[in-house]
């Protein structure tokens, strides 16, 4: 839990700390130290406190009763310099105030207003800032003791003040810690060492996530120079192999779909032949010869089939029809052309396969 050490200034130099730490449902104090703004040798040892408020004497505050049509803390900050203007010698911008409201009736609320001049404020915390002691909240032991009972007689009690003894500053200390009365650190005094603790780590954060950005982008970009140059290396792998299977292509544009294409002629090729059994074809023919007749082209296809040669006589080309037709069901002669020889061209053409 935090430690949080009070401040209960009797004079503009001196006076008690408290040092309260945080424990489930409240403050405990831990013990109490006597202040002297005589300089850091005479200051005592407050190592461990993270947190520090201050209470100033009463005798240091001044305060005006006002009657307002609102509570708004917002709305009183910004109307109550106006109401101080008309009040003060020197003006509102020569204090730093804050308002409480005390009660309401018909006409609006009862708000007192407590401030004190900025330049004794500024002294006091200067010379706190010197020892390394930054209060949060500047407030009042005295006003809160008087206020805590509601309005009333309050303008009299703030004129005639009763004393406080020393457990009565010390319970009114760890009531201010849970909610203090008021809060002069406002305006010019507005406490920003937590804002600026926070503005430093945003800073930090930024940087980190920065450089993690430039981190993660850096390895992004040194995995795509790789990717390139791997892709790069690949193609040319593939480049030449296709140069190997296909050494009289010469126009190779994307060796992918190249392949492709000649994977499907391949295929189609192998379709085609796919059920020709040519050594039986081959075996069978060789029984049915004829004198005279002789073949220099046999293509054999599963649906289609042609055989060109020679003939001694057109007798000898239907005796070879014949034959043929024995082995197979489909047969026909065309492109019959007689050869300055005396022999004649032909043709023999057998669909499908038995």
């Amino acid at each position: 839990m935090k430690t949080i050490g009070f401040i209960d200034l009797t004079s503009e130099r001196s006076g008690e700390i408290y040092v309260f730490r945080g424990r489930t449902g409240g403050y405990e104090l831990e013990k109490t130290v006597h202040y002297t703004g005589e300089g850091a040798s005479q200051f005592p040892d407050l190592t461990g406190i993270g947190e520090f408020c201050l209470s100033i004497p009463l005798e240091m505050l001044n305060f005006r009763m006002m009657k307002l049509p609102f509570s708004e803390k917002e709305k009183l900050i910004k109307v109550i310099p106006f109401e101080l203007e008309g009040l003060l010698m020197d003006g509102s911008d020569h204090v730093v105030f804050d308002a409480m409201v005390l009660g309401s009736g018909e006409n609006g609320f009862d708000v007192l207003v407590a401030y004190t001049d900025k330049g004794t404020l500024r002294d006091i915390l200067t010379q706190l800032s010197l020892l390394n002691i930054d209060p949060q909240v500047v407030t009042s032991l005295e006003l809160q003791a008087i206020v805590k009972n509601g309005t009333g007689d309050v303008a009299a009690r703030l004129m005639n003040p009763s004393p406080l003894d020393r457990d009565a500053r010390i319970s009114a200390a760890r009531s201010e810690l849970s909610r203090h009365t008021i809060n002069l650190r406002t305006g010019p005094f507005a406490y920003t060492r937590d804002r600026e603790k926070v503005k430093k780590k945003l800073k930090v954060t930024f940087v980190l996530s920065l450089v993690l950005a430039l981190a993660i982008n850096a390895y992004l970009m040194f995995g795509i120079v790789s990717a390139k140059g791997e892709a790069s290396s690949l193609k040319k792998d593939i480049r030449s192999m296709y140069s190997a299977l296909f050494p009289n292509e010469k126009r190779v544009t994307d060796e992918l779909y190249q392949m492709k294409s000649h994977m499907r002629e391949i295929k189609e090729k192998g379709d085609a032949l796919l059920g020709v059994h040519t050594l039986r074809f081959l075996l069978d023919l060789s029984q049915k010869t004829v004198q005279g007749v002789a073949f220099n082209e046999i293509v054999l296809d599963k649906e289609l089939s042609t055989m060109k040669g020679e003939a001694s006589s057109m007798d000898d080309i239907d005796k070879i029809t014949k034959r043929l037709s024995a082995l197979r069901t489909d047969v026909s002669v065309s492109d019959i052309k007689p050869l300055p020889s005396g022999k004649t061209l032909f043709t023999v053409v057998i669909k499908g396969q038995r």
